[in-house]
């Protein structure tokens, strides 16, 4: 069974806050979903739905932002 995907949406970098660079993919947990970039669709984050928030993941693939905040 392959997990269920969610694009994250593609914002400016942030001033301040928590900026991760992914891949390696990010896990928090390993039944959950995979956050991929809304720009390039690679896998950034493994984790349960709506419980990651605040965060923005920087893809080391192609260089866009992303939040995973909708």
């Amino acid at each position: 069974m392959t997990a269920r995907r969610i694009s994250l949406k593609v914002v400016e970098p942030a001033a301040t806050g928590v900026i991760l660079d992914a891949p390696p993919i990010l896990r928090t947990d390993d039944d959950s979903v995979d956050y991929v970039c809304g720009k390039c669709d690679t896998i950034l984050l493994h984790a349960e739905e709506h419980k990651v928030h605040g965060v923005q993941i920087h893809c080391a693939n192609c260089g866009a932002f992303n939040s995973t905040d909708a």
